[in-house]
């Protein structure tokens, strides 16, 4: 239930943060990576060539919920984009990243390809052809408390223009972290290659 504001009544920064904003942009403390930068006043982080972006401080207790967007309209070779949780500056890298993925393209919707992958070092969270556009968004519940973490997202590619029903493709994934330990970031990894694009982080609860 919304708070219920009074006439004259003094918005604290609690009020603001809990209650009016729907979505509130999360600004990293820092990012990392080579081609990679970000605005203190929006929190959009920007790659130019990038093969990693990791930002730090993006997740805090103050919010449960957490959507991150992307948009790669570049890459320089066919790659998979994989995320892995940061805490104070490094990655979780452990075997503890699980994820169910299904694919399906413009020609295959009714028997789409599903793939379930147990014990990894990252979640895998979208397959990049160097010629399509690609854009999509990852939602993680509760990554900064001490519980396991669960994620899902899903990202759409296309040809530009889409020329024929094999040329578009979208990939739904969802995942979970296994440890319960409080993260504050994440990093985005290029397999190969590297990226050009933006990424952001809001929170809500």
């Amino acid at each position: 239930m919304a708070k219920t504001f009074t006439s004259g009544e003094v918005l604290t920064a609690s009020d603001v943060n809990v209650n009016l904003a729907t979505l509130m942009p999360m600004i990293p403390t820092s990012v990392a990576g080579a081609g990679v930068t970000f605005s203190t006043t929006t929190g959009l982080v920007t790659l130019t060539a990038a093969a990693s972006a990791s930002l730090n401080g993006v997740f805090t207790s103050t919010y449960s919920r957490y959507v991150i967007h992307f948009d790669f309209p570049t890459t320089s070779t066919n790659l998979t984009f994989t995320a892995r949780l940061r805490a104070s500056g490094s990655d979780n890298s452990g075997s503890v990243y699980d994820i169910q993925q299904n694919i399906s393209r413009g020609n295959d919707v009714s028997s789409p390809a599903s793939v379930n992958s147990l014990a990894q070092s990252s979640w895998s969270f979208a397959n990049n052809t160097a010629t399509r556009l690609h854009f999509g968004s990852m939602e993680l519940v509760r990554p900064a408390t001490a519980t396991p973490t669960m994620m899902i997202s899903e990202m759409f590619g296309t040809l530009n223009a889409a020329t024929a029903a094999a040329t578009t493709g979208i990939t739904l994934k969802g995942g979970l972290h296994r440890d319960s330990t409080a993260f504050d970031g994440i990093s985005i990894i290029c397999s190969t290659g590297n990226a050009t694009g933006t990424i952001k982080v809001y929170a809500y609860n």
